[in-house]
């Protein structure tokens, strides 16, 4: 089962499917509660669901998090949480620890403050970024790291792929499929098909990679 916790996030990517910003209380007001969440989580398990993907927007956002995540390790599932790896705190860290995720993924936007900053439309977000990284490796927490191939970051592509392969816990990969956004939004998703890549440029990527 894979459950969107939340649309929010504190990035604000263009090639984002599902992004609304931090504190849109229209949107806020939309979000499944916790007992809500725990309802389906429930009738998921009836049906015979082993795993659970918890993602966004930005899943760290939802200030029940923790309690989500111990309530579907308590159920007995595999979890696995995606992540921009900008909100992990020590809790977290103590939870993951002590309860590890099947996967910790956390998606590189870039590996320059200036690429990461233009995909991610933000500022400050990159120190936290590689913050996070220092402190899971301090603490033995495996994780993953990902990326998501755009025409913003595409100039860097080589420099993610060696930083990816040099922290993650087995294997790197890339997605260059960006989703329109299901909100049917005219202007978002204009700002989508301009990130995405040719198939030129696709191509070449995938000859590269020899995963």
């Amino acid at each position: 089962i894979t459950l969107d916790l939340t649309p929010q996030c504190n990035n604000a990517c263009h090639h984002c499917y599902s992004h609304i910003p931090i504190s849109t209380v229209d949107e806020i007001d939309k979000e499944l509660s916790f007992n809500q969440w725990t309802s389906i989580i429930d009738q998921g398990v009836a049906h015979g669901a082993m795993w659970i993907l918890l993602t966004g927007g930005e899943p760290l956002l939802r200030k029940d998090f923790i309690e989500l995540y111990l309530y579907i390790k308590r159920k007995g599932l595999l979890v696995s949480v995606f992540t921009n790896g900008t909100l992990i705190s020590m809790e977290h860290m103590e939870i993951f620890k002590k309860y590890p995720p099947r996967d910790l993924e956390i998606t590189v936007y870039g590996v320059s403050e200036y690429i990461y900053n233009r995909v991610t439309r933000t500022k400050g977000n990159f120190p936290l970024f590689l913050a996070s990284i220092s402190l899971l490796r301090k603490h033995d927490i495996p994780f993953r790291l990902k990326a998501m191939i755009l025409k913003s970051n595409y100039s860097e592509f080589h420099a993610i792929k060696e930083f990816c392969e040099k922290h993650t816990k087995d294997y790197f990969y890339f997605d260059f499929q960006l989703h329109l956004r299901p909100d049917g939004d005219p202007q978002k998703n204009r700002r989508i098909k301009a990130e995405r890549l040719d198939a030129a440029q696709i191509v070449a990527l995938e000859q590269e990679d020899s995963v």
